[in-house]
């Protein structure tokens, strides 16, 4: 065989490996044995086999990348997760091309159609919304076309794909009950989107904890957000001035976070004295800031290497399973003193 008629899908064969395993070998990863690695090197040699990315992505549909889609390239809940998935990638000897869809729908479908001149090997999405058909239907002609794909922190109306998320309901729900147990009986929560798992599964939480907990739902405590900061900071404003306002506020995510505390620093309000903060994952920057925020805390990158690692799993898997794997992994709260307010305390 020539070399020009060899290519990645013959070494792969010729050595008896998977081709994210030949891809690897190429890239000089140390993660293939000793054993594979020869294998490969060996069938190389005798299809006297020049490995180049660049004519092997012109030559055949394989490639060395993965498309990466999320939501909000601001929010650090997402640079987290990337350090995990380009951690993997990196041992794995593939590349990374980052799309952000910024929260919307359309964005997202027209990202989904500009992929598909890009050649990837896979795909990690943190889908906007879980009921977009439309992006239902782009994921599923990736995998049609072979192109696996691993939902990350949020899903789709389909359990095909493999996923990786994390407990959110039962993260919420033992935050408001700690909430609960130290005094707390008027707690409002500032939402999620309810169309994405996150948003409806941390809204689901609250409510499970009050009612657990014989504590009546106020509507005017139930604000909707968008996991945005000016949205929060909104609600927050609102909720602060209602005439009987609450004594803690849930932040359903980071960036909401980020909004509480602009409107208490506009109100004059300290956390931990004035009104009680809960937030969902945790914020470096505040912690420098000498913000002690209470969180539900959760290993961000972790989830990233682990759908990078469910990828490469459907690499090396010569079947398509018509139902993917769901991994969901814990969170755990982290107190520093947020969830308490005085005057709360001495009520009980």
């Amino acid at each position: 065989m020539s070399r020009q008629e060899a290519n990645i899908y013959e070494i792969a064969k010729e050595a008896g490996v998977s081709i994210a395993t030949v891809s690897r070998v190429m890239n000089h990863s140390t993660t293939v044995s000793e054993k594979n690695t020869k294998r490969v090197l060996d069938a190389v040699k005798k299809l006297n086999y020049v490995p180049n990315n660049a004519a092997r992505c012109l030559s055949t549909s394989t490639s060395t990348s993965i498309g990466v889609v999320i939501p909000d390239i601001n929010n650090p809940f997402f640079s987290q997760l990337l350090q995990g998935i380009t951690r993997a990638a990196d041992e794995m000897g593939l590349n990374i091309f980052l799309f952000g869809t910024n929260e919307s729908s359309e964005r997202e479908h027209k990202v989904l159609d500009s992929m598909r001149e890009h050649r990837l090997c896979g795909i990690i999405i943190t889908p906007v919304s879980a009921q977009d058909s439309d992006t239902l239907q782009k994921l599923h002609n990736f995998e049609a076309l072979g192109i696996p794909v691993v939902l990350l922190d949020r899903e789709v109306d389909s359990n095909a794909f493999d996923r990786v998320v994390t407990a959110d309901e039962e993260g919420v729900f033992l935050a408001v009950s700690e909430l609960i147990r130290i005094g707390h009986r008027k707690i409002a929560i500032i939402t999620g989107p309810e169309a994405s798992r996150p948003g409806y599964e941390r809204l689901r939480g609250y409510c499970r904890a009050l009612k657990d907990h014989g504590i009546s739902l106020r509507e005017d405590y139930i604000r909707k957000g968008d996991f945005m900061v000016d949205c929060a900071y909104a609600h927050t404003l609102e909720l602060c001035r209602l005439p009987d306002p609450p004594t803690a506020i849930f932040a359903s995510n980071n960036m909401t976070t980020y909004g509480c505390l602009k409107a208490f620093g506009e109100l004059g309000l300290r956390i931990g004295e004035d009104i009680a903060l809960f937030g969902f994952d945790d914020i470096d920057e505040l912690r420098w800031l000498n913000y002690n925020v209470s969180v539900v805390s959760r290993d961000v990158p972790a989830m990233g290497e682990q759908a990078m690692r469910l990828l490469m799993r459907r690499f090396d898997s010569e079947d398509r399973p018509e139902q993917g794997t769901r991994t969901c992994l814990p969170t755990e709260l982290i107190m520093r003193g947020s969830e308490r307010v005085p005057g709360v305390l001495a009520e009980r």
